[in-house]
């Protein structure tokens, strides 16, 4: 992974504040990964778009926990920023399709990066509005014959530079013990503290799914987003050792969820380096579950939000053949947006640390279109029903990917 800041000219950051860029570089694994299969996909006579774009959603668990390892060494604990991949709206089926006779695989746009922006009071209003700045301003274009006669840099001439740096990440991982002295708020809180053993004695050892504890009474099947307590088995398809999957009480699109650690903590600077990969890992299957998802609701024709889905029983096969580099479908048209919002200037609500995890349509309705308090306000919350209806549909993928991608890692 390489990072740096951006100039002013294409920074939205301003004074003293930072704006970097985390990219995965063309000598990243995941990279190297993702053209093979293309490669292979055009030898065989796969009809492609002229060009396939690589983005953070195609990240493996090892490249994923190395760019978040990344864009918290560049950030500090007590501050406020945006961690942001918010969307390609450069979608696939926007490019002509080819399908060489000579088997000539069709160009490959490096498209994946973190935006880090650092926060201040009133910058962007409504909050949200950064992300909808990010989309509309950082583009990566698909490759064109040539330059722009004045040579003005862009956004994606900036990013291009950065990718091809043949350097690999040599960041020494942080020791665990480091975490103590990390200014987190939840970690001297008496509460949270408390909170966070409750959690983990939820989950067990190991890993161990909390589904076996389902007799052991309600107090037992409490997780603690902190401060909120919620029914686990009602909203969580999944744990790790370390972090949870939870769905939306507010989904800004059908399919949004967040991955939150176990502990309570409310920074990315609070984890250890056991969590952060974690971390990667459980980014990595959530992405692949919900394009999965979306694979088997499209071919069986299913039509509807993923709310409206869940009432119904028919998906098809789940244990079909999956590859997350080579699925074309609906839920790869944008990717995905994924975020941290760190303090309370970023717009965190909850102070327990979350990741959003948001399927993008470039099309539709914006991940991140900007809506003020009142909007945001009106967006009615999901019955416990819908949710539990939710989580039951996700759970088998999950179960199914992530024995899948254990494997292979």
């Amino acid at each position: 992974m390489r990072s740096a800041q951006l100039p002013p000219k294409l920074s939205l950051s301003s004074g003293s504040c930072s704006h970097w860029v985390v990219a995965a570089t063309n000598c990243s694994e995941s990279y190297r990964s993702f053209c093979s299969c293309i490669e292979k996909m055009a030898c065989d006579g796969s009809s492609l778009p002229r060009h396939v774009r690589f983005r953070v959603d195609h990240l493996l668990p090892g490249d994923w926990s190395l760019l978040l390892r990344q864009c918290r060494r560049l950030t500090t604990a007590g501050g406020s920023f945006n961690y942001s991949y918010p969307g390609d709206l450069l979608a696939a089926s926007d490019c002509p399709k080819v399908n060489d006779a000579a088997g000539n695989a069709p160009v490959v746009v490096n498209a994946a990066f973190m935006h880090v922006v650092e926060r201040t009071s009133g910058d962007f209003v409504p909050n949200n509005m950064v992300y909808h700045k990010l989309q509309n301003h950082c583009i990566v274009r698909n490759p064109t014959k040539g330059l722009s006669d004045n040579g003005e840099e862009d956004f994606t001439s900036f990013l291009s530079i950065l990718q091809q740096d043949p350097c690999v990440d040599r960041l020494e991982p942080v020791a665990v013990d480091g975490i103590e002295a990390v200014s987190d708020k939840l970690m001297d809180d008496a509460q949270a503290v408390a909170a966070s053993k409750h959690n983990r004695r939820l989950f067990l050892q190991d890993a161990v799914t909390f589904e076996s504890n389902e007799t052991g009474g309600e107090s037992k099947c409490v997780f603690f987003f902190f401060p909120h307590r919620v029914m686990a088995l009602d909203t969580i398809p999944y744990n790790s050792e370390h972090f949870v999957v939870m769905v939306n009480h507010k989904p800004i699109v059908a399919g949004h969820l967040m991955v939150i650690p176990i502990r309570c903590v409310g920074t990315l600077a609070a984890l250890s380096e056991a969590e952060l990969k974690d971390l990667g890992y459980v980014i990595h299957l959530t992405i692949c579950v919900l394009k999965h998802l979306s694979a088997n609701m499209l071919s069986n024709r299913v039509e509807g939000s993923c709310n409206a889905a869940c009432s119904n029983s028919s998906y098809g096969d789940i244990t079909h053949s999956f590859n997350p580099f080579t699925s074309f479908g609906a839920a790869d048209e944008g990717g995905f947006s994924v975020a941290v919002q760190q303090g309370e200037l970023a717009g965190q609500t909850v102070p327990h640390l979350h990741v959003h995890i948001i399927p993008f349509d470039p099309r539709g309705e914006l991940a991140g279109e900007p809506e003020d308090e009142e909007m945001q306000r009106k967006r009615s919350p999901r019955t416990a029903e819908q949710m539990r209806e939710e989580t039951e549909l996700l759970r088998p993928y999950f179960k199914l990917l992530a024995s899948t991608i254990r494997e292979r890692t």
